[in-house]
């Protein structure tokens, strides 16, 4: 299993990360679809081809029981307009017995505004679940840090002790607010866990957008800008730099991914992580979404490889998923991983 160990710490008197790293698989949770939506079942090793960093890999589909399992993580904004979307929501401890499926799984309810908030442990027990959604309630006007709040639960996944599949169902604003992680350090922690978010977003309100519009309360961000001589594309010329940049030199596309993140979070966690991302503006919406995600988040293949010898420096790794004589396949499955020794 995929299994690094990152260390962000000082480095005498510099604000250095430091990495270390141990990885004995990569994880490729990957869902196919032919072109109508349904789930292609029946695939074996020799149908997946996978790229890394355009070099194919040998693959193997794994078939442990116990990853037939789900840790889910349901991560509910609290904050801002969120409120306004409850009665919208109501029936999610309902439908959450349909997500989680009949195998064995473990259910934790966090909130969030400013930052996260428990509202019950990893439980398999319903009465737990439904205890915790009884306890969501308004928890700030301005704060929805979104970022910081799924980077705290992909740890939580990370921190479990099972072999189970990992996903995050993320209910939110399309937008963060407040978030203090830098976003290079998020992307790569999402490029190397193996649990696939799925975000169902919702817009803010009428007040909120208008309150964005006028700059009430907000702080202008900084970008990033590629390393000298690359480019990013369409970007401004006159973006702000970031006041402590990173110490790596990224690769262009993955700086595209970083400042994606600032447009619209919910949809570009998702997109990291190989899920889904949808939106709603009823109850009606919402259920249908969340139907959909329990017909889907069983349904993939857990890929695996070894990656190539790499060097002793940190790097990103850009994958790629196809299916042998199947070019009608619509894959959604992780884009990239980091490796290092």
């Amino acid at each position: 299993m995929l299994s690094f160990l990152i260390a962000w710490g000082l480095l005498g008197w510099q604000d250095t990360p430091k990495f270390s790293a141990r990885t004995n698989l990569v994880y490729l949770p990957t869902r196919v679809q032919d072109k109508k939506g349904e789930t292609i079942y029946g695939l074996t090793a020799k149908d997946f081809v996978v790229e890394d960093n355009g070099a194919r890999q040998t693959v193997t589909v794994e078939d442990d029981p116990e990853t037939e399992g789900l840790s889910l993580v349901v991560l509910v904004q609290c904050s801002r307009s969120a409120p306004a979307e409850f009665a919208k929501i109501r029936g999610l401890g309902a439908m959450l017995d349909g997500i989680a499926g009949g195998g064995p799984h473990e259910v934790a309810i966090l909130s969030y505004g400013e930052g996260p908030h428990p509202l019950s442990d990893f439980s398999s027990d319903p009465d737990a679940v439904t205890l915790g959604l009884a306890r969501l309630k308004s928890c700030g006007e301005y704060g929805a840090a979104t970022i910081d709040s799924v980077n705290h639960a992909v740890e939580l996944l990370r921190n479990r002790k099972n072999r189970y599949r990992r996903a995050i169902l993320l209910i939110s604003e399309m937008r963060d607010h407040g978030s203090k992680a830098k976003l290079h350090e998020v992307a790569a922690q999402l490029g190397i866990a193996d649990t696939v978010i799925y975000s169902v977003a919702f817009s803010p309100t009428k007040d909120e957008m208008l309150r964005e519009l006028s700059g009430e309360k907000r702080k202008k961000g900084v970008v990033f800008r590629p390393p000298p001589g690359k480019t990013t594309a369409g970007g401004p010329k006159d973006e702000p730099v970031i006041e402590h940049p990173p110490l790596f030199d990224w690769p262009a596309p993955f700086l595209l991914i970083v400042n994606a993140l600032r447009a619209n979070a919910a949809s570009e966690l998702a997109e990291l992580s190989g899920g889904e991302y949808a939106t709603f503006s009823n109850q009606k919406g919402f259920e249908g979404i969340l139907q959909g995600i329990s017909n889907r988040i069983h349904n993939y293949y857990l890929l695996s490889f070894e990656p190539p010898v790499s060097s002793a420096q940190l790097s990103v790794h850009t994958l790629r998923v196809t299916v042998a004589n199947r070019p009608d396949a619509v894959i959604q499955t992780r884009k990239s991983y980091w490796s290092g020794l």
